[in-house]
């Protein structure tokens, strides 16, 4: 499955990042094309090759005015076959009102120009669109902290757009400010903590720069996917012993507390399974799986916590899914650690069970809401939940 890694240094606009998203691929006559439609005022986008894979980009218009959050969402009212870029642009308009503070008939947003614009978010999302992404993620942002020619830095109203996102800020004590509220506003709509990016191959990358000579930063955007091949002599790491011991007088308790033990000591899995012995005698196989370097110490656990007086063992070859780890966070500020598997281009969510119980344990919700909070947040479907 293809991501969209995005990393930033120094400044961060809407410009830069469109720049980057050219870079990767989206075709700049396709976005005017489709803004001119939306709009219906002619736009134009200049790109610039900066150098290798190093671009710029500026959106050109006549028009200048500011609109409130009333017009603006009356540009995204559902067209044909634009539900998911709608869906965006207006979750983007709508963290910037709220970030100015005023009330929604006030204008507070250009409608096109230079800097943070209707258009230019628009931009953005065309772009995503064009390149298949609904989500991207995002590695630790950079901001000032301190004083700057127009007040605190960073300023009140992008403070606000980054408190309701989940992303890391790096605060330095530099003066200048590196976001704009529009590259605020799209990262928090589109992004999420890069975390680990598990066994991935770079597919393609791109840089995006900033028009401005001040302060100028860069924004680089790297696709990775899943590796689909593992080489034979990584497959052939992949093995694990098998410890199998059947018992008939054990009772479930004393198995319980010994499948706990093993799990502790290091098994990959434990489980019991319930069988028939001779002269129809019921009783349970006791089956672990484990590293070849643990496997003496399970051992001995299952002689000194069971009744068991021999067993088998012997070794495995095994297939599993590529799989990372991320941590995210829960509308209450809670944190559930999620495992991230991946199969023939899908991706598969599993809220691990220990956090989920944490966290139960410390509010008295129920278990289910807060595994599926945490799955829905993790796959990008927070507007579900």
């Amino acid at each position: 499955m293809r991501e969209l890694y995005i990393q930033g240094k120094g400044k961060m606009d809407c410009e830069g990042i469109l720049g980057m998203l050219l870079g990767l691929g989206a075709e700049p006559e396709k976005i005017q094309e489709n803004l001119e439609i939306r709009f219906s005022f002619p736009v134009k986008i200049e790109v610039t090759k900066v150098s290798g894979k190093e671009y710029s980009a500026r959106i050109i218009t006549e028009a200048r005015e500011k609109i409130g959050l009333d017009r603006a969402e009356k540009y995204f009212a559902g067209q044909r076959g634009k539900k998911g870029i709608d869906s965006k642009v207006s979750e983007m308009a709508v963290m910037l009102w709220q970030a100015s503070n005023m009330p929604a008939g006030t204008p507070f947003l250009k409608l096109a120009g230079e800097g943070t614009s209707l258009v230019s978010l628009s931009a953005l999302a065309e772009a995503m669109e064009l390149l298949g992404f609904s989500q991207c993620r995002v590695w630790e942002l950079e901001e000032g902290l301190g004083a700057g020619e127009g007040g605190l830095v960073p300023s009140n109203e992008i403070m606000r757009i980054l408190e309701k996102s989940s992303l890391p800020v790096n605060f330095s004590c530099q003066k200048e400010e590196n976001l704009t509220p529009g590259s605020a506003a799209f990262l928090a709509a589109y992004g999420k903590p890069a975390g680990e990016t598990g066994r991935k191959e770079i597919r393609d990358w791109a840089c995006g720069v900033s028009w401005e000579k001040e302060n100028s930063g860069i924004i680089r955007g790297v696709i990775l996917e899943e590796k689909q091949d593992i080489p034979a002599d990584e497959r052939e790491k992949d093995r694990v012993q098998v410890l199998e011991t059947n018992v008939d007088d054990c009772s479930g308790e004393q198995l319980g507390y010994a499948i706990d033990r093993l799990m502790k000591a290091g098994a990959l899995d434990a489980s019991c399974f319930p069988i028939f012995m001779k002269k129809g005698r019921p009783a349970y196989m006791l089956q672990v799986i484990c590293k070849k370097e643990k496997q003496e110490e399970l051992e001995n656990i299952i002689f000194r916590e069971t009744t068991s007086i021999g067993l088998r063992r012997y070794e495995e070859n095994r297939r599993i899914l590529p799989r990372s780890f991320e941590e995210i966070t829960l509308r209450d500020g809670h944190k559930v650690k999620i495992k991230i598997c991946c199969h023939h281009g899908e991706k598969f969510f599993y809220p691990e069970y220990d956090t989920v119980r944490q966290v139960c344990e410390e509010t008295g919700r129920p278990y289910r809401s807060v595994y599926d909070e945490a799955a829905a947040l993790a796959g990008g479907y927070s507007n579900d939940i």
